[in-house]
């Protein structure tokens, strides 16, 4: 039988590693593999070393193992690779993730202990790769990979994309064991991908579909597994600690959104709370009020700028007047929300930045956050770089270091802002004003 390994390092470990979970319930469900021949094994930034990943990893005597790579956590993993590579030589180490698949052939160029990388979405070319290593086959005939073959790199091109996602078995309905999740917060998607196309994010991933959507019916099956457990036939114990819905914007759908709310509230008996990233234009007065009646307690708002020529160097759309609408709806049924901001977006200045820190402040949001921009592998900002005079630091996480319209001292300033909110959290106006004046005059 086969033994296969599912491994990730997180950034925050109350998080429930879903993209994993995806990858195990297909190979059970459309594969037929043993639950128990699959371990998903998590690990922290803060608390694991590279030794002690790559020594459990290793205990497990894994004859695949799959590792989902993201910013936080690449660097870390490829040491582990090594250590575990250098013990274990047979077996093959399969990378996936936004960090590795844009830049595929030269994360296995790089690299020379990694053999295998997915470009997109895992479930389909993981689950064949699982099954040539089973049959001892080559791996010549799965889209949508980059592999190593002796001393040569082989891209097989794009796998073709997963249509209809209902075709993915759910994990929050998989008939084995979900794995802990008390005192979590669960990961769940209702739709994949994004219509936009804000050229510093990797959400669109290029794809000739946009936006897909899970059948809104079973979204509500999944909900149903953690809002009431016994309703739903699980465990009665699984008590999470939230549910984070994934979707790059929840309310891209208004009307899907508030049938979703409205579940929510009518089966949710213990009071689960929920977070979850919206488009602020989208926002109005009903779908406020259901969020708050579906304990919505915490809602990301991405502004990043209100600069009109950085907004259309970077493709990102605000419709200001709608947006403003959208907090006012936010605020007026008391939605816990944290207003976001990008410092160092090119066609940005100091002076720009500072009147889009200042219309933030004016909507006197519960948290403001300022982001450095990361210039991110596979991202439009990422191809365009040398056209807009990028210069960012080569190596996770990407920090911006200057542009055409900022030179390395206003990007300093910049971290100024960034890390002065990271230590006090404090988003009373007057202080966040007087912060603007001190890091940007």
């Amino acid at each position: 039988m086969i033994r296969v390994c599912l491994a990730t390092v997180h950034c925050e470990p109350l998080f429930t590693p879903l993209a994993l979970l995806y990858l195990k319930t297909y190979l059970v469900e459309r594969k037929g593999l043993p639950d128990a021949s699959i371990d998903i094994a998590e690990f922290s930034l803060e608390d694991d070393s590279v030794d002690e990943i790559a020594r459990r990893l290793l205990a497990m005597e894994a004859d695949v193992i799959g590792l989902s790579c993201y910013v936080w956590n690449v660097t870390t993993l490829m040491e582990v690779v090594k250590i575990v590579k250098a013990r274990r030589p047979q077996t093959p180490i399969v990378l996936g993730g936004p960090e590795v698949g844009p830049v595929a052939m030269s994360v296995l160029d790089a690299f020379p202990d990694v053999d295998v990388i997915v470009k997109s979405e895992g479930e389909v070319p993981f689950a064949e790769i699982v099954e040539c290593v089973t049959d001892a086959r080559g791996l010549h005939g799965i889209s949508g990979i980059c592999f190593r073959d002796g001393e040569s790199l082989v891209d097989t091109g794009d796998a073709p994309l997963v249509q209809n996602l209902d075709e993915l078995p759910s994990p929050h309905l998989a008939p084995f064991a979900y794995g802990p999740s008390a005192g979590r917060i669960v990961c769940l998607e209702t739709q994949r991908g994004c219509v936009f196309k804000c050229n510093f994010c990797f959400y669109n991933k290029d794809l000739s579909l946009r936006n897909r959507r899970f059948d809104l019916e079973r979204v509500k099956r999944e909900l149903l597994r953690w809002l009431d457990p016994a309703t739903a036939g699980c465990a009665a114990d699984e008590n999470v600690y939230s549910v984070y819905l994934m979707d790059p914007v929840f309310n891209l759908n208004a009307a899907r959104a508030k049938d979703i709310c409205r579940f929510i509230a009518a089966n949710n008996p213990r009071g689960v709370k929920f977070h979850t990233e919206i488009w602020a234009e989208f926002m109005d007065e009903e779908l406020a009020g259901l969020m708050r009646d579906a304990q919505f307690t915490f809602v990301e708002v991405g502004l990043q700028t209100t600069d009109v020529t950085a907004l259309a160097t970077v493709e990102r759309r605000l419709k200001l007047e709608k947006f403003t609408d959208g907090i006012a709806h936010l605020k007026a049924h008391g939605i816990e929300f944290e207003l976001q901001l990008i410092y160092g977006l090119p066609g940005e200045t100091p002076a720009s930045f500072r009147r889009s820190f200042e219309f933030a402040v004016s909507l006197d949001p519960p948290k403001l956050a300022v982001f450095p921009l990361m210039v991110l592998p596979g991202t439009e900002l990422w191809r365009k770089a040398d056209m807009l005079g990028l210069d960012y630091e080569p190596t996770p996480p990407y920090y911006v270091r200057s542009h055409s319209t900022m030179s390395r001292v206003d990007i300093a300033r910049g971290w100024d802002i960034v890390e002065a909110l990271q230590r006090s959290g404090d988003s009373r106006p007057e202080r966040l004003r007087a912060l603007a004046s001190t890091s940007l005059s």
